[in-house]
């Protein structure tokens, strides 16, 4: 029989120990596999990365981005149609074929990749004239935003074309749900603010006197602020998204003496060329003229014209 000294035995003791422990470690205290740490489940695509690493495990680096390894590519053929009307302008054939190609992606199974859910929420963004446009256009807004990562290009351009609903009554804190809102357009609209009102002019270019001063008052800060107005209290009344008036400028000057010169003055109007009595087009005809009478009008010969010109305005 084999005798160990009483510093070996010490050893085997020790060695012995830590054996056991290790395996309780595997067991658990109570004799039951221990629970192993839960994963994460992986985000989005779309997060930058240097060669194979830095992507989760479903996804691969390409070009300095992850991107989904599974794939279908009916899915991908048919979101490239997409990509292109929409870039075409044609947003109605652009939502449709993304449509199809976010279905194509779930028939599949497979994740559908955040520029197709953010492509398509785009498109639908921009087809929001009627309620269940809106809502739709909810829908796949929300989608791209949990689809893909803060920063992402098309994200932040859905983002932006989101903003624009704020005044329709969307609400904002359905987006932070944990699941996806039944409904995004849950809120009074509100009145819009004047620096969220986009104007558009469309003013001939004519050699006449006067015109280029009238032209440049109407363009400038105070003009624009003058037509949003008119734009804002229309809104109060048909909350409709875009306007438009159709205008006449007109131009009529007077000789004034001034002793050793003369000088003429000129009265400048806009006049609308519909018969409505109130709203937008009468609103900024009468206030373009008062805003003409109070910067005043020269011109330095005698002259008498009449411009038509047409105002946009929108949300």
């Amino acid at each position: 029989m084999t005798s160990f000294s009483p510093r070996r035995r010490a050893w085997l003791v020790g060695l012995t120990a830590l054996a056991s422990l290790a395996g309780c470690d595997q067991l658990g205290l109570g004799g039951e596999p221990a629970e192993a740490a839960p994963e994460e489940p992986p985000g989005p695509a779309g997060a930058t990365c240097v060669g194979r690493g830095g992507c989760p495990a479903d996804q691969r680096c390409v070009e300095g981005r992850c991107r989904y390894q599974a794939t279908n590519v009916r899915g991908e053929v048919l979101a490239a149609s997409g990509d292109a009307l929409r870039e075409s302008g044609d947003l109605d054939g652009a939502l449709a074929i993304y449509v199809e190609a976010i279905g194509a992606f779930e028939d599949a199974e497979v994740p559908t990749p955040p520029d197709v859910l953010c492509g398509a929420a785009l498109s639908a963004l921009r087809l929001t004239g009627q309620e269940d446009g809106r809502e739709r256009a909810g829908r796949m807004a929300d989608a791209c935003f949990r689809g893909s990562l803060p920063g992402d290009p098309l994200r932040v351009e859905a983002l932006r074309a989101l903003g624009r609903l704020r005044y329709d009554g969307l609400s904002l804190i359905a987006f932070d749900e944990e699941e996806p809102a039944s409904r995004f357009f849950t809120e009074r609209p509100s009145r819009p603010t004047v620096d969220a009102v986009e104007i558009g002019l469309d003013l001939p270019d004519e050699d006449q006197p006067g015109y280029d001063d009238l032209k440049t008052l109407m363009q400038s800060e105070m003009g624009t602020r003058t037509i949003a107005d008119c734009f804002i209290q229309d809104w109060e009344i048909r909350h409709e998204r875009q306007a438009r008036a159709s205008l006449v400028l007109k131009l009529e000057t007077r000789m004034r003496d001034m002793g050793d010169y003369d000088v003429y003055e000129g009265t400048a109007t806009v006049e609308q060329r519909g018969v409505e009595v109130d709203g937008f087009e009468p609103c900024i005809a009468g206030a373009l003229t008062g805003l003409f009478e109070s910067e005043g009008t020269r011109s330095g010969r005698r002259s008498s014209w009449q411009i038509p010109f047409e105002v946009t305005a929108g949300l």
